[in-house]
Parts: C-alpha cells; structure tokens; sequence
C-alpha cells in the first residue's frame, strides 16, 4: 500500500477524467443505441469508484510521503496535473446529474452532483492560481518548454462552468440561481481568455520551434478540450436559465448559437491538425507514441469536445450536430478502449504502476543498465 501510495501522484485523475467523461456521453447520447444507457451506467460506477480509489492513494501519498507530495508542486510537467484532480472531481460530479439522477433517488444524486461540483470549483480555483504563479516564478521554463498540457492547471473553471450550467435551476430560489450563473460565467471568462493566452504561447513554439517529441505528441490534442467545454457552456446556458433569467434568453440563445458553432469550427481543425500530428509521429518521419498515461489526452480533450457538440445540438436542433456527435462518439469510444487496454496492460506489467516485488526489480535492472 505504501510504495502504491508513494507513485499516485495527480496524473493518475487523468483516468477518472475519462472514464467519467465517457460515461455522461454514452448515456445522454442523442443518438440511441443499443446498451447505451447500460454502458454509461456502468462508466459512470467504475469512474466513481476510480475517484474514490485514487483520492485515497493520493491523500495516502500525502500522509506517508509528503516530501514527494510536496515536491510535485516545483516539479513544472508533475504540477501542471492539480488541473486533472479539480477536473475529475468536476466530472464525476456531473455524471451524477446526468446518469445519477436516473438509477439513484432524485434528491440524493442532485445534492451529491451540487456537493462535487462545489468540491470541484474549490481545487480548480486553487489549481488556475497557484499552479500558474510557481510557473511564473518558481519553475524553470524555456519559449521552447510550451506545450498543450500548459492547458491543464487553466481549463478546470470552464469545466466546472460547463458542469455547473446543468445544475442553475436546482439551488432553490430565483436569486441563488441568478448568483449561480453569473458565478458561472465569470468561471467560463476565467478560463477562456487563458486559454487564448496560452493557446498562443503553444502555437508559437508550433511555429518557431522543434517538432513535439513523440511521447508528447497526445498532448496536442488538448487544446481542443476548453474548445468543447466553451460551446458547452454558452449553449447550455440558454436553456437552463429561462425560468429566472427570461428577458435575456433571446440574447444568450443568440450567443450561444453565434459563438458555439464558431468554436464548433476552430474544434474540427484543431482535431485534423491533432490527427495529422499523431499520424506523423507514427510514420516512418516520426519518433513513434510510446504508452504512457498522457494518452488520456485522446480521451477527455475528445469527450470535452463531443459534450460541446451535444449542446450545441440541443440549442440548434440541427441535423448536423446531430449526426456530428455520434461520429464523435464513435471515434471517442475507439480511443477509449485502446487507451483503457493500455491502461491495465502497463498496471498488469508494472509499467505504470510497480506493485508487486518483481516490477520494483525489473525498474532496478533498467536503471542498472542504463548506467
């Protein structure tokens, strides 16, 4: 338990992120298919279960190990992953408004989903503060050094903001509803204006300098994260507000429309540019995409984008998006199981997780060797 504890750092939420995410889509698919309902129940048990799982390793690791806890905060690539914690939370949370709602008693799953999401604002605040000020002056970082899981620590308010406009009309009175939305949208202009930033910065190394090596090469696909988790919101919004907010329906709708179907589009070349990167790492040009855990990054950033696209659907009612979010499921859910077998074959192995004596004297021997 203690040397398991000791390797959970935040990265291991990246898991919890997806699973979490896959669960919500395949259940509120608005294209019905068979087992839907029953895949997303069970993604939804096992993504809790996971939370709940890695929420004790890593408080354990806190406990037992705190000098290595601590140690990830001046760590630039290990901080950067408090970002996945507050979104995981996020998710989870959301996957008991979205599936919860229908298996558990009503007012249980909502106070639980409001719970998490509260829980979840909490780490994401804390994670668009204090992760972005050690980088400007603890962490030794190079023009370079940028990379699209800079993204991280940055996206988890627009994720609660996305989350969060499911739950408007569910606070109890017209005032705390309105205080709701605005605290909403102040979390989605946190993020968004952040993301641009960043976004920037990303593009530029891109532009100017080396190719992503290939190992970071699923990092690329993070940008199109924020992308969904944006549409999500404004479009979303718009039909959760109307009881309270009626006279500016109108315009938020309008918003929404204008706004999401544009990012809809800055998405789809984000995810043909993520597409031909990774296909150039696995050709003869490139350096090939060993498994790691940074290949949830085909996961999350690709199940942010289909919920934006979900919504964006619901406002619209278009055929397009209709038809859109299925093929994205689909390509979702292919990446999910090649990511997830890959997952339990590196545990099984002891290639991300050393739990048993053998894997410790296999990571000995290597070291041994490379010396």
């Amino acid at each position: 338990m203690t040397s398991i504890a000791k390797q959970i750092g935040t990265n291991w939420f990246t898991v919890v992120m997806g699973v979490g995410i896959m669960g919500g889509l395949a259940y509120t698919s608005p294209m019905a298919f068979p087992y839907h309902a029953q895949l997303g129940v069970t993604a939804f048990i096992i993504g809790t279960l996971l939370l709940l799982v890695a929420l004790t390793l890593w408080t354990s690791r806190w406990v037992m190990h705190t000098q290595d806890a601590l140690h990830d905060f001046f760590d630039p690539t290990r901080a950067l992953f408090y970002g996945a914690l507050a979104m995981a939370v996020n998710v989870i949370g959301n996957d008991f408004f979205l599936v919860g709602t229908h298996i558990l008693p009503f007012e249980l799953a909502l106070h639980l989903s409001q719970g998490l999401w509260i829980a979840g604002v909490l780490v994401s605040l804390f994670s668009v503060i204090v992760i972005p000020y050690l980088m400007f002056t603890q962490h030794e970082i190079a023009p370079e050094d940028a990379l699209g899981s800079w993204l991280i620590p940055v996206v988890p308010p627009i994720v609660a903001a996305a989350d969060g406009a499911n739950l408007l009309p569910f606070w109890g009175n017209k005032a705390l509803d309105m205080g709701m939305t605005a605290f909403d949208l102040m979390m989605f202009g946190m993020t968004f204006f952040l993301f641009i930033m960043v976004s920037a910065l990303f593009y530029m190394r891109l532009m100017y300098h080396r190719v992503v090596p290939g190992h970071l090469a699923p990092s690329v696909w993070i940008e199109i994260g924020p992308i969904g988790m944006a549409m999500g919101t404004l479009a979303t919004i718009p039909l959760t507000a109307h009881a309270f907010l009626p006279t500016f329906i109108p315009g938020l709708r309008a918003i929404g429309l204008v706004a999401a179907t544009a990012l809809w589009g800055t998405g789809v070349w984000w995810s043909i540019i993520s597409t031909l990167y990774s296909l150039m790492h696995l050709s003869k040009r490139g350096q090939g995409i060993p498994y790691s855990l940074g290949w949830w990054s085909y996961v999350f950033p690709l199940g942010s984008f289909t919920a934006g696209t979900y919504a964006l659907y619901h406002l619209t009612d278009f055929k397009l998006f209709f038809i859109a979010s299925f093929i994205q499921l689909l390509v979702l859910a292919g990446c999910f199981v090649v990511v997830s077998l890959g997952t339990l074959k590196g545990i099984a192995d002891g290639t991300l997780l050393a739990w048993r004596p053998q894997h410790h004297r296999r990571v000995g021997e290597v070291k041994t060797s490379q010396v």
